[in-house]
């Protein structure tokens, strides 16, 4: 049978297919209060019927598909590992010390930037959704105990759990990125460290300025109490100590010696075995129920019941489903021509990396408004924009980030985004109270934007031009070392 004649591909047929999506997962998510995972089935489907309408196959559909996920598979891979990583973590003592230590220098007047640093701390093993729904819960009760205003707090919580979508290799976000993308996790993340580290040292000392002038004296009796009390079923709990880091070490080991993630992680989750059992006690069935559904924690203290009892692998099966279906999504656009016929009338026009750049921080933001979901909003934003940054020879740890400063943390920012939906819901802090105290989530972009304006080609993110290419600049050469690696 002959082969059907396809039709041109056009811009209305892309932004046909990107609307009904968003207008799917408004609905769904905003209005009907569901997972995002149907409107993106739903999605997929609006998007094959576009494609077979202009001439495709139901096979070549099919195809992108398969396609789409591919490019996802070895973040699926990874999530799984992560599930394990964090359930092992909790049981060997790991992220019970982290809280602990924490908790322990907290003070009225610290206690912002100490809530920061702290969710932050433990956002780098459980993500930014299981930091501030473990350590996170806590902060608010002690915030309500010393009468700090619960905004601020929960604005300090959230900033701090963020900063692992885009640090932490750990992080489902990152993870995403890094594979449509096509670079390594660690690679990626290491990247704009320093950026990060500026970033949070500014916030840092801006929370520190906030909570000299919040006014309160001495930690009031119930705030110490509280802090005591969870100090106390920490310590009874678990073997506290620098020992039940060792884990945590390695890994940061690794990835400063750039050991693959999947390698990786599995090193820290035998390794979390090990002081499970040698360290906490645990039987081996017990540390192996851990990495695979997770841990089911029987303290007897109901406050670290509720923080601890997480992780393993199905935890993780949720967000698995969700990015096999945006990937899907995504694979149809762009073996399609969809996702072309979108995105050349915005790349055409942006002929330098300093407009490039600042657009895709703004498209990312603009993604997690319309698309209420950072995961469709971190894959469209790569898919767009990434051809565009490679020929610009602009490297993929480099745009990969640029992408993921917007896209990857400013969901919590809308008040209809499943993230700032998961957030009023698990601190009972409305999104308009936290948002203007969530420093982090929108000084990141704003600083990433920047720096790739005003000094991207000196730090080398841009490469030699072909002969003839409109880049206003971009001609320069990377610097030899950039060039090597």
């Amino acid at each position: 049978m002959a082969e059907k004649e396809k039709r041109e591909v056009r811009f209305h047929h892309g932004m046909l297919a990107f609307l009904s999506l968003a207008a799917v997962m408004f609905f769904c998510v905003v209005v009907l209060g569901s997972e995002p995972q149907i409107p993106m089935v739903f999605g997929c489907a609006i998007a094959a019927g576009i494609a077979m309408y202009l001439g495709f196959s139901w096979d070549e559909v099919l195809d992108g598909m398969f396609k789409g996920i591919l490019d996802a598979m070895e973040a699926i891979l990874i999530l799984m590992c992560i599930g394990m990583l964090v359930g092992t973590w909790i049981l060997s003592g790991t992220v019970p010390t982290l809280i602990y230590y924490g908790l322990s220098v907290i003070s009225p007047q610290l206690f912002l930037p100490v809530a920061f640093l702290g969710t932050l701390l433990v956002g780098i093993v459980l993500g930014s959704w299981g930091a501030a729904g473990t350590i996170g819960i806590a902060f608010i009760g002690i915030a309500a105990a010393l009468d700090i205003p619960l905004g601020m707090a929960a604005g300090a919580i959230i900033a701090g759990a963020y900063v692992s979508e885009i640090a932490s290799p750990l992080t489902d976000g990152p993870v995403l990125c890094a594979a449509v993308a096509g670079v390594g996790v660690f690679d990626m993340c290491k990247k704009f460290l320093p950026i990060v580290a500026v970033v949070c040292l500014g916030c840092v000392g801006i929370y520190y300025f906030m909570g000299t002038t919040l006014g309160t004296g001495a930690m009031t009796e119930a705030g110490a109490a509280q802090v005591g009390d969870l100090l106390a079923a920490l310590a009874d709990s678990y073997h506290i100590g620098p020992v039940t880091l060792i884990p945590l070490v390695v890994m940061i080991v690794c990835i400063v010696v750039q050991v693959p993630a999947i390698p990786s992680f599995l090193l820290g989750v035998v390794l979390a075995m090990v002081e499970a059992a040698l360290l906490q006690g645990a039987d081996l069935s017990t540390v192996v129920e851990a990495a695979n559904t997770g841990v089911v924690s029987t303290t007897g203290y109901p406050v670290l019941d509720e923080l601890f009892s997480t992780g393993g692998i199905e935890e993780m099966l949720p967000t698995i489903a969700i990015v096999i279906l945006v990937m899907a999504y995504v694979g149809i656009l762009q073996h399609t021509g969809l996702m072309q016929s979108l995105i050349e009338p915005i790349t055409s026009k942006l002929k330098s990396f300093a407009s490039l750049a600042a657009t895709t921080v703004a498209s990312g933001a603009v993604f997690n408004i319309l698309l209420p979901d950072q995961y469709p909003a971190i894959a469209l934003s790569c898919k767009m924009y990434g051809d565009a940054f490679e020929g610009k020879r602009v490297r993929g740890d480099v745009w990969s980030n640029i992408v993921n400063s917007s896209a990857g943390i400013t969901s919590v920012l809308v008040p209809w985004n499943t993230c700032s939906i998961y957030m009023v819901t698990i601190l009972g802090v409305a999104c308009i109270d936290y948002l203007p105290f969530a420093l982090f989530c929108f000084l990141y972009p704003a600083a990433v934007a920047l720096i790739a304006m005003l000094f991207g080609r000196r730090l080398g993110w841009v490469g030699k031009a072909p002969v003839g290419a409109d880049d206003d600049g971009a001609g320069e050469a990377l610097p030899a070392a950039a060039e090597q690696a």
